[in-house]
This record gives structure tokens, C-alpha cells and sequence, in this order.
């Protein structure tokens, strides 16, 4: 599943089913997409957007295509990244200040590195001895947030001031992941099949009520937190914010994910009829008042 990333990890996320939680305050809104394709691409997957509308992502030939590639979006120009020498390139994150967050996959996906790129030079970004550090998210003050281990675990982190911190999630996962942040330090991210928020130090799990599985994925300085939740078995996009939940999907879409937004409320994310196609969007601005 290219949803949650690029590798082995997402399908054994996918085999998991957590208990049935109870309900909250939900309602469903209709959202403006536009489609983001990469020309010639059958995987496109925007996961980054920053408040100048500047997009970041990844695209393949194919959902079976390991070759994948990094984009940034500006001004209705694509540019193409690839971390040198690597297998495959993900952008995952762009910040107000241009800078580019993302990992790069070396042999087959065995090695994963994070790095950051400012436009000519990439940086990479290691957590130890560890063959898997995966940086997914830069908030607009610098600190970076993903996940670090190996094939078969990882831990959530936080880069701050150049240390790793780990993030203490209650309970017993495989794989955790944080993968958005904003500048008063809130966290987001998922663990198995969970989703999770950080705020102040503490970590809960929150996940989309009644849900099957839950990812957040990203959180802006507003605190409007956005993901994904598969329900019956189709996969629907949500925004949260103080406790209401507002779930929204592409049209006739098989599963909708939302990635990332901005500051002024645009969604983007990844959305595919088959799981063989995959293309990205671009929403029109989900606000306060939505959940109102």
C-alpha cells in the first residue's frame, strides 16, 4: 500500500485490525479536488505542501516499480529529485523556507536514509548505526520527525536541535512513525494500525472512530490534524481538530489519503480506483469553520 510509504513496511500494516472504537463527532463534507499527476507516471503520491502552495511527492512508472522518484511542484513546474546513488527517492515534506524532507531506499530497500535537500545539495539524516531512518515531516521551525530501526521494528522519532529523541507511544507496535509536525510541537503519526498524536511530551492514541485502521498523517499550526481511515474496506480521508472529525474521499475513489496541509487549510494526499494507478491531489482549504 504506496499510502503509507514506498516499501515492504505498508503491506504488513495492512494485515492488521484493531478493536472497534466508540463513536465521536463525525460528519462528512465535500472538498474541491484537483488531480496531481507527474506526466507518464502510473504512481504519483503528493505528501508534502507548504504555505506557498510549493508540493512535494514521489512517482513511479508503476504501483510494482521500486525505481521511485522524488518531485517538487512550484508554480505548475515539476522538478525531479534523486538522492545519488539511491534505489529510490521519496519526497515527503517542504517547509515556508523551501527546505526538502524525504529518504532514499538503498539495495531493494534493505538500507533506508533520511535526508534533507535545500535545492542544489542533500544532506542525509541517520539515526545512529540504524539501517532504517526515514524522515517524513519539517515543521516551520526546523524540527524533523519520522521513524528509525530495521526491517521488522522501528521507532518513532523527533530531530531537534541535531539529537534524536524518541517518541514514548503507550503500547506494544512493530512499527511506529511519526510523520507530521507543527511549530508549538505537536507530533502526529501512526503505530501498526494505529494512529497517534503527541502534544507537550505525552503521546495517546487516536484513532478515527469505528475504524478498521488509522493513520495521521499530517498536522498544521492551526492543530488541524489530517490522515486516512479504512472502514468496510475502502479508505477515506480525514481532517481533525478539537475532537470532530471531518472524513472526505475522491469520488468512486477505492481509497483516499490525505497526507499533509498547509497553513491555510489545503489538503493533499494520494487516491487510487484500483491499487494499480495511483494519483495525488490537491484540495480546496479545509478551516475552523468546517468543523463548526
Amino acid at each position: 500500500m504506496t499510502f503509507l510509504r514506498g516499501s515492504a513496511v505498508a503491506l504488513a500494516l495492512l494485515l492488521c485490525v484493531p478493536p472497534i472504537h466508540a463513536q465521536s463527532n463525525v460528519k462528512t463534507i465535500n472538498v474541491t479536488f484537483t488531480t496531481i499527476d507527474v506526466p507518464g507516471a502510473g504512481v504519483t503520491g503528493v505528501y508534502g505542501i507548504n504555505s506557498a502552495g510549493d508540493m512535494v511527492g514521489y512517482y513511479g512508472a508503476s504501483s510494482n516499480d521500486l525505481n521511485k522518484h522524488g518531485f517538487l511542484l512550484s508554480g505548475g513546474t515539476f522538478t525531479y529529485l534523486d538522492y545519488p546513488g539511491a534505489d529510490a527517492t521519496f519526497a515527503y515534506a517542504i517547509n515556508d523556507a523551501g527546505l526538502i524532507i524525504g529518504s532514499a531506499e538503498f539495495n531493494g530497500g534493505l538500507q533506508i536514509e533520511g535526508f534533507s535537500y535545500d535545492g542544489s545539495t542533500f544532506t542525509p539524516i541517520r539515526d545512529g548505526r540504524l539501517s532504517t531512518t526515514i524522515t517524513y515531516a519539517i515543521s516551520s521551525i526546523g524540527d524533523i520527525v519520522g521513524g528509525a530501526g530495521g526491517p521488522y521494528t522501528t521507532k518513532g522519532i523527533e530531530l531537534h536541535s541535531g539529537k534524536f529523541k524518541t517518541l514514548n507511544v503507550p503500547g506494544t507496535y512493530s512499527y511506529v512513525f511519526a510523520s507530521g509536525i507543527n511549530k508549538r510541537g505537536t507530533i502526529v503519526g501512526w503505530a501498526d494500525q494505529d494512529g497517534f498524536v503527541c502534544r507537550g511530551g505525552t503521546c495517546q492514541i487516536l484513532d478515527y472512530p469505528g475504524a478498521n485502521q488509522t493513520a495521521n498523517r499530517g498536522v498544521n499550526d492551526q492543530g488541524i490534524v489530517v490522515g486516512w481511515y479504512f472502514l468496510s474496506g475502502i479508505g477515506y480521508a480525514f481532517a481533525l481538530r478539537n475532537g470532530k472529525y471531518l472524513s472526505f474521499a475522491y469520488p468512486g475513489a477505492a481509497a483516499t489519503a490525505a497526507t499533509a496541509i498547509n497553513s491555510f487549510g489545503q489538503v493533499v494526499g494520494q487516491y487510487t480506483f484500483d491499487y494499480q494507478t495511483f494519483h495525488g491531489f490537491l484540495t480546496s482549504p479545509i478551516t475552523g469553520a468546517d468543523f463548526e
